[in-house]
């Protein structure tokens, strides 16, 4: 209960933060200036991604997996006053696991809202806070299942246009080992064609050689925290209505194609290097080796 009373006072500091005057070893720049660019009211992400069969293990093998990941959202953004936007959506995020002789499950799935807030820079997120309350489960939408993930961020600039701090915190109950997790990472756009964008899940190096395509190499980090449903047959016992955190560690390139300002459409591939089933509170794990991956994703914005 204190680390939850805590997080919300500092829920509450960010949303009251109104400008950008602050200090980072004296260095940080304020970029509350106007900006023309009209805000993008409403946001839709599209994602599909299939991971090749590779062996599931725990002390011995059950055979070799493949998974399927589908997410999609919808958010619409309200004007609160000045540069704050009241943001709310859904979601929907499912993983499907072929069949193996591990007790894990064979499908994973969220279904959640979104509530938060937005400080708008022009048409970037320069802070804001989202909460997405709703059922991470297999089949059984219950209280046990439920869950409301908080994620907050802010960005500092260090030199306008070209480096910049952003620095936040993720908070899920549902999460067996960390249930608030601190976040960190650098911007770094050294020229109009290279940007460097050290911040996860999805840490990139970006080469752009013209307005419409980009070229990329980095990683990605995806999953979630579920419970599972109530199972008596399953072996070990203690995995019936389990805790899982189920990731996915990933790296690879591919290329992102901008028909228009307001569509992008992001195709790679490379190597997911391990995905993990962690009943954290069980004290069990079942991991795969190595597999490659396609991964599809399309976002557009007005």
């Amino acid at each position: 209960m204190k680390t939850a009373r805590l997080l919300f006072f500092v829920l509450i500091f960010f949303a009251a933060s109104r400008t950008w005057g602050a200090s980072i070893n004296g260095n940080v720049e304020s970029i509350a200036e106007e900006k023309s660019e009209t805000v993008s009211l409403d946001l839709i992400e599209v994602e599909s991604s299939y991971v090749f069969g590779s062996d599931l293990h725990r002390s011995g093998s059950f055979g070799d997996q493949y998974a399927i990941g589908n997410s999609f959202s919808y958010g619409h953004r309200f004007l609160l006053s000045g540069h704050l936007y009241l943001h709310l959506g859904v979601s929907y995020d499912r993983f499907d696991f072929g069949s193996t002789g591990a007790p894990v499950p064979d499908h994973l799935q969220g279904v959640a809202g979104t509530i938060g807030i937005d400080y708008m820079h022009g048409n970037d997120v320069g802070a804001f806070i989202q909460v997405k309350p709703g059922f991470y489960t297999e089949n059984d939408f219950d209280s046990a299942s439920f869950d409301a993930p908080i994620t907050l961020g802010r960005i500092f600039v260090l030199q306008p246009d070209k480096l910049y701090v952003f620095v936040g915190a993720n908070a899920s109950f549902l999460r067996g080992q960390f249930p608030v997790i601190p976040l960190a990472g650098l911007i770094w756009m050294p020229n109009e064609k290279w940007k460097v964008l050290g911040i996860l899940p999805e840490p990139r190096v970006i080469y752009s050689p013209c307005n419409k395509l980009d070229f990329w190499v980095g990683g990605q980090l995806t999953g979630g925290s579920f419970r599972t449903d109530r199972n008596d047959t399953i072996m070990p016992n203690k995995l019936s209505r389990a805790q899982v955190d189920y990731s996915d560690y990933r790296v690879g390139g591919g290329f992102i194609y901008s028909p228009c300002d307001a569509i992008t459409i992001d195709i790679g591939g490379g190597y997911s290097i391990q995905r993990r089933f962690d009943f954290y509170r069980a004290d069990m794990t079942y991991k795969t080796d190595p597999a490659p991956y396609l991964r599809l994703e399309v976002k557009a914005k007005f």
